[in-house]
């Protein structure tokens, strides 16, 4: 039978007990890394996805007190690296820097990428996303979206891309199938030509990456009609979304942005994913990193490990839906 002596002793290994439980997670925070950590990148050195793969190394580097190193694995439109990075053992030490493309596009474009991108990863978050940019040459009669949607609907209308299957691509696929234009789609070799092209007066319109675009629209050798985000950019905040001035047409909610985020192999340790989760969230608040995403017309977004999660199946299921209203052919 219990008494007055037994429950409170009880009442006192009950509280050290959850006391020595709460600190497993705290402890594990403190003592990780041991090692270098590993950031995959599945594309070559030098892309965009490189160069925030090694800022956000050198950051986390400089908060852990340990080498994150940067590790490229290119190929197969950035299957092979992110498939290898799935596969990974899930200790903490490989992680995984992904992006539209291979969250958001290829498992919906290609047959079979090798990956599954829900099961095979745990999101540790978010870190940024950059709108493009709707730009026309210079030169060119279409001033407004309001124009673009009707030169749109004439047979001569076309759109560059940087190559089928891309977010550019895709991007002038939406535009289309909301507005109910009908612009030929012209791919390029990727985003450089694509930008001659329209200098040159040889296509109507590009929806392009910001970094490519926004030094010939600084320049004058462009012109921007938008953004293709929720909300304005910070390289060109006089500049619409597609959704504010696209409403008569169709295109409220237009969304389309190159986003990026940090993950891991599925049955990594949740408490070091929860301390990489703080950290990374501290990092995309600091001033120099919000001023890094800024100069590229990108924000950081800092969040949750499920607001990530969530984020990435809704861009799943958004790119399903233009690729198959679209009959784009899968590769």
């Amino acid at each position: 039978m219990w008494n007055h002596r037994s429950i409170k002793s009880l009442m006192s290994l009950t509280a050290m007990v959850a006391g020595l439980s709460a600190a497993v997670p705290a402890l594990a925070e403190t003592t990780y890394p041991q090692r270098p950590v590993t950031i995959v990148v599945a594309f070559a050195p030098g892309g965009a996805t490189d160069v925030l793969a090694r800022k956000l190394a050198q950051k986390l580097g400089d908060h852990y007190k340990q080498s994150f190193v940067v590790e490229n694995k290119p190929g197969a439109g950035g299957n092979i690296g992110t498939a290898y990075a799935g596969r990974a053992k899930p200790d903490g030490y490989t992680l995984y820097l992904g992006t539209v493309a291979s969250h958001g596009v290829a498992p919906n474009l290609y047959k079979n990428v090798g990956y599954d991108p829900v099961k095979d990863f745990t999101p540790i978050g978010l870190i940024a996303a950059s709108p493009q940019i709707v730009v026309v040459n210079k030169d060119s009669s279409i001033q407004s979206i309001g124009d673009l949607v009707k030169h749109g609907k004439s047979d001569a209308a076309t759109y560059a891309s940087s190559g089928a299957g891309t977010t550019i691509h895709l991007a002038g696929e939406m535009f289309n199938l909301k507005a109910g234009t009908k612009m030929e789609h012209v791919p390029f070799s990727g985003s450089g030509p694509a930008v001659n092209a329209l200098l040159g007066g040889h296509v109507d319109v590009l929806f392009d990456d910001m970094p490519s675009s926004a030094p010939h629209v600084k320049a004058g050798s462009l012109r921007a009609l938008a953004v293709t985000g929720t909300t304005r950019s910070p390289l060109f905040p006089e500049l619409p979304t597609l959704s504010e001035v696209g409403k008569p047409y169709g295109l409220e909610g237009f969304d389309v942005s190159a986003w990026f985020f940090l993950g891991a192999p599925a049955g990594s340790p949740d408490d070091i994913a929860d301390s990489l989760n703080k950290t990374l969230n501290t990092i995309l608040v600091e001033d120099d990193m919000k001023r890094y995403a800024a100069e590229r017309g990108a924000q950081t977004l800092p969040g949750t490990h499920d607001q990530a999660q969530e984020f990435i199946v809704g861009e799943l299921k958004k790119w399903n839906e233009i690729i198959t209203e679209g009959n784009i052919p899968k590769l």
